[in-house]
């Protein structure tokens, strides 16, 4: 399995530098690397060895995007699996019970604000910041055109819950073996969520409290363009990259 990390624009064999700690890491293992230039359709690699399979390590690509990466490179991941956890349309259906409950809407919808009742409203990959948060119809009505987003575009509007500080941790899922920092180990009642979601190859599964201590699924995400969070990179790579590397997935 080689690991694919994105250059600097025109330059081929330069890491970019978000990635130049694992990329390095990963080089000095012996792990089986490479550089892309998706602006430029360029790819780099440091050995005369091309890959059979690879994992791709860098940006959230648009699914038209990671699609002209599987055009470069043999990706162990399809671009339908890649939206599967990157897009919360793929994995909200199977996890909704586990999560805080959510909808998908393209138009304005009349929504519950009683009682001090407030929503949290994210794109299908992304959150907006500090104006993810709406407690009032008028707010959502114009959420659209606030956020300059084209019409028929699709937000993702969760019933907002309080968590209790720093309690967010960030679990990789290789193959349905869940791992954590620190040797964390995802909560018993959430490995439902996890078996739900095979048979993914990798991705990223965000874990919180709530103030009564209720372990939540946060939301999923495709591994391949996930952060490390409280990881360090020496154990995303001894307890991640490595399991990975051994891995022989048929597509």
């Amino acid at each position: 399995m080689h690991f694919i990390y994105p250059c600097l624009p025109y330059s081929p064999r330069t890491v970019d530098p978000m990635w130049e700690p694992e990329y390095a890491w990963a080089r000095a293992q012996g792990l089986a690397i490479g550089l892309v230039d998706l602006d430029n359709d360029k790819v780099w690699f440091p050995t005369p060895d091309r890959p059979a399979q690879a994992i791709y390590r860098g940006w959230m690509l648009t699914g038209a995007e990671y699609d002209r990466l599987a055009r470069l490179i043999p990706l162990a991941v399809s671009t339908a699996e890649y939206l599967s956890s990157h897009h919360a349309t793929g994995w909200y259906d199977a996890a909704a019970s586990h999560t805080f409950p959510s909808r998908f809407l393209t138009q304005p919808t009349p929504l519950s604000f009683a009682d001090g009742r407030r929503y949290f409203v994210k794109g299908l990959a992304k959150s907006f910041g500090a104006d993810s948060v709406i407690a009032a119809q008028s707010q959502l009505d114009d959420f659209w055109q606030r956020q300059e987003l084209p019409a028929g575009t699709s937000l993702f509007v969760r019933d907002f819950a309080d968590l209790k500080p720093a309690s967010e941790r960030r679990f990789f899922v290789v193959n349905g073996h869940a791992v954590g920092a620190e040797g964390n180990l995802v909560p018993a009642s959430l490995q439902d969520a996890v078996h739900s979601l095979q048979p993914r190859l990798f991705y990223s599964f965000d874990v919180a409290d709530t103030l009564a201590g209720q372990p939540v699924l946060v939301e999923v995400g495709d591994g391949q363009v996930s952060d490390l969070k409280e990881w360090t990179v020496a154990e995303f790579g001894s307890r991640v990259l490595m399991v990975l590397a051994k891995a022989n997935v048929i597509r």
